[in-house]
């Protein structure tokens, strides 16, 4: 019998969600459980609406897919952005996240030379490098491998346990 995974490839919310718990692409992929739409979540998805005549890219190649929010061309090259209404304590979830929306992406849309982040006031901007790319890069095998493996992962700082979603589906909370 062949069993086909709904998650045969990455997106950068697996990513974003293994920077939190590496346990919780494991669950969605193989549970097919997904959290669902919370009201920080609705308000953050209409807050972010793109203004009118422009609007978000979808992109699927062999290595994922990808929902970019926008991209814009600039005389350098082109940026792609990544907003999220509220910001967060651990920032480096929205970095992942954005870098791999990059990686899935370059093949079908070459010229890209930052990512900008916007999340809730605060915006960074990072210049698309060597080494960024090659950790993102690694981080996106992992969640490659934790997604076809038939047994779970190690649990990453079980402190975040209480106030994970995810924690009535892991027999580590």
């Amino acid at each position: 019998m062949i069993h086909i995974k709904p998650f045969d490839r990455v997106s950068p919310s697996l990513v974003k969600e293994y920077y939190y718990c590496p346990v919780i692409p494991w669950i969605q992929a193989n549970l097919m459980v997904a959290e669902p739409m919370t009201d920080s979540m609705a308000l953050g998805s209409e807050a972010m609406k793109p203004p009118t005549g422009r609007g978000q890219v979808r992109i699927s190649t062999s290595r994922g897919a990808t929902i970019i929010d926008e991209v814009i061309e600039e005389k350098n090259g082109k940026i792609i952005i990544e907003k999220k209404a509220f910001k967060s304590h651990n920032f480096s979830r929205y970095v992942s996240q954005a870098i791999t929306s990059y990686v899935i992406a370059r093949e079908k849309l070459p010229g890209v030379r930052k990512v900008r982040i916007a999340a809730g006031s605060k915006i960074v901007e990072l210049e698309v490098n060597d080494q960024l790319v090659r950790d993102v890069e690694a981080s996106i095998r992992s969640v490659e491998r934790i997604i076809s493996e038939s047994s779970l992962p190690k649990p990453g700082a079980q402190g975040k346990c209480s106030s994970c979603w995810y924690r009535r589906f892991c027999p580590y909370a």
